[in-house]
């Protein structure tokens, strides 16, 4: 037996000797625990691992298989023909109305940028003749006092008489401006007239053409929005009804009007107030003179009437004829 013994070798230790031998040593126990079972999940996970790839690659083969299996495709229906060929037909007509839409809305948008390019060098002139049109003045006195009743107290029918002063000569230096008294000048009273446009004269715009629902919301006022303060050396004056300032030209008046008295609806283009009793915030009472302005002023300048054009060939073609009905052209210039 001993002989035997001899033959194996000495006796090795294992993984339990040496498990026993470190229980006098709990550090180094638990550092051993700790690798065993660290190395325990390691294995086991490479394990899955390969399980898990085993499986896919054998799922891919199975696609891959079933992929290559081709069947016959049935019939088509005899329905299936025609409603392939309608389809191709409607694609095809949309392609040619979004073409067609393309270029009309280049074409509008060339149009837009020629007039208002015309309008900016025409500025001056157009401006003339709008304050020719606008109003044309008399050169007589009103006589008929029942039309003058409703004229607010501020706008009176005659300016106070000045001082009586002699004629003076007005000498232009550097940085200002002096009078002097003219030699062998003549003294008499300067005085102006305020001489305001009698009613059946003053232009006022026909709303005939505009909708009914446009036209209800227009009032005219009780009163000129403004009087012509005509003088005796031929110079003329523009004075506001509604805060009795005074303008060198109807431009002015215009720009300050559009300043001022757009909170209380007036518009001073065509000369109506706008009554849309549901704008109460100065906001609102903004937004709604913009909208009628761009929309359905009958005095609008020749810019916007093409703006509005425009946008209503966009609605027409886009089959939003409603809504294209919004936007008021005079017949005069369709």
């Amino acid at each position: 037996m001993e002989s035997c013994d001899a033959a194996m070798g000495p006796k090795l230790p294992t993984l339990a000797d040496l498990k026993e031998h470190l229980r006098e040593e709990p550090l180094y126990f638990q550092v051993l625990e700790n690798y065993l079972r660290n190395t325990a999940q390691l294995v086991e996970d490479l394990r899955r691992r390969l399980r898990s790839n085993e499986r896919d690659a054998h799922e891919e083969m199975e696609i891959a298989e079933a992929e290559l299996i081709v069947s016959a495709s049935p019939p088509p229906s005899r329905g299936q023909p025609e409603a392939f060929q309608e389809h191709q037909e409607e694609l095809k007509r949309d392609r040619q109305l979004n073409i067609l839409l393309e270029k009309k809305g280049e074409d509008i948008a060339k149009e837009n940028l020629e007039e208002e390019e015309e309008e900016e060098n025409r500025e001056g002139i157009l401006e003339n003749q709008e304050m020719a049109e606008w109003r044309q003045v008399s050169h007589e006195p009103l006589v008929n006092e029942e039309m003058m009743a409703h004229v607010t107290q501020r706008a009176q029918l005659t300016a106070p008489e000045r001082r009586e002063e002699g004629a003076v000569r007005e000498i232009v230096l550097r940085s200002r401006t002096i009078r002097v008294p003219a030699v062998g000048g003549s003294t008499k009273p300067v005085s102006a007239k305020q001489i305001p446009t009698a009613p059946e004269i003053y232009d006022v715009p026909g709303v005939e053409e505009l909708p009914e629902r446009y036209r209800q919301l227009l009032v005219l006022p009780r009163f000129d929005p403004y009087f012509v303060i005509r003088k005796d050396d031929g110079s003329t004056t523009i004075k506001c009804s509604f805060c009795a300032k005074e303008f060198g030209s109807l431009k002015g008046w215009r720009i300050h009007a559009a300043k001022i008295h757009t909170q209380i609806r007036f518009c001073q283009k065509c000369g109506y107030f706008v009554d849309m009793p549901n704008a109460i915030s100065a906001e609102e009472i903004t937004a709604t003179m913009e909208l009628h302005s761009m929309e359905w002023c009958t005095r609008a300048t020749k810019a916007d009437i093409s703006q509005r054009a425009a946008k209503r060939r966009r609605l027409q073609l886009a089959g939003r004829s409603e809504e294209a009905e919004h936007y008021f052209i005079p017949s005069a210039q369709k």
